[in-house]
């Protein structure tokens, strides 16, 4: 009995053993291959090496390891449009509803083309025009200070009409957020010159009066960026602000009655300077 103990005790290991060795061994077809690790090339992994941007420590500051993807190779010309609208509406206002009987609003356009190259990797330089047009028209606006009616004025059928052109050099940093280079953030510094003109009219009759305006500016408009195609791409940035002088004349009869210079720097999300446009990467 013992010496078939033995054997039997023998068989079961050698079973065990047996179904042990199976389960570890990779089956034959689909399985095996989504199991096994997927083997690059030289040239895959070379190309993805050459898409790692890394960026060096400076003077004493530790090494993290930052680096970045590239998204726009050096010496790609990239092109494209620019389409920003905002509409503002006094019903849609908690503020303005605060003066009595006040109907007013607010619609500006901007188109904007531009075309650029990339100096290096990432880094891109360029032109860009800019047309925008601002109409506002305030239907109707009482306002009334206490009690008293001599301190209370009402206004009626009062339109805005705004013209400007824009000419800037701007500077467009873009940050890689993916190997294949499909998403990355950018900040966008725009050096430009414009020129305006704004028309008053009353009651369907306009003013002898106008405005011309000359403005140079500074400013800031980080954003993100997506392809959708291999050379096609969208984009939506924000304005942040910047650094503006502004000179303004006010003309009666074609005489100049009054004139004003400002300058100002304000760096805050401005809700009326978001811009989506597409962009075409040649």
């Amino acid at each position: 009995m013992k010496f078939i103990e033995k054997i039997t005790y023998l068989l079961v290991i050698a079973l065990f053993a047996t179904i042990s060795a199976t389960a570890s061994t990779p089956a034959d077809g689909a399985d095996s291959l989504a199991k096994q690790p997927v083997r690059r090339t030289k040239a895959q992994l070379a190309d993805s090496a050459s898409r790692v941007i890394r960026v060096p420590s400076e003077g004493a500051r530790i090494d993290r390891g930052i680096y970045q993807y590239l998204f726009v190779p050096k010496g790609q010309v990239l092109g494209g449009i620019t389409i920003s609208y905002a509409h503002l509406d006094s019903n849609d206002s908690q503020y303005l509803l605060m003066i009595s009987g006040l109907d007013a609003e607010l619609a500006m356009t901007q188109l904007s083309p531009f075309i650029g190259i990339s100096y290096a990797k990432n880094q891109v330089i360029g032109a860009q025009f800019a047309y925008q047009r601002i109409k506002g028209a305030v239907d109707n606006v009482s306002l009334r200070l206490g009690s008293n009616e001599d301190y209370s004025f009402t206004l009626k059928n009062v339109n805005i009409q705004h013209q400007s052109y824009t000419a800037a050099l701007f500077h467009r940093a873009y940050l890689g957020l993916d190997l294949r280079g499909r998403f990355a953030l950018f900040n966008e510094t725009r050096v430009g010159v414009s020129f305006g003109k704004q028309i008053f009219s009353y009651n369907s009759t306009t003013l002898d009066q106008y405005t011309r305006n000359r403005e140079v500016s500074i400013t800031f408009h980080p954003g993100f960026a997506a392809c959708i195609m291999n050379n096609v791409s969208l984009h939506a940035s924000v304005g942040v602000g910047g650094v503006r002088i502004n000179n303004s004349r006010v003309y009666d009869n074609n005489e100049v009655i009054g004139k004003r210079t400002a300058a100002n720097a304000n760096f805050r999300i401005n809700l009326t300077d978001i811009s989506l446009g597409i962009t075409l990467h040649l």
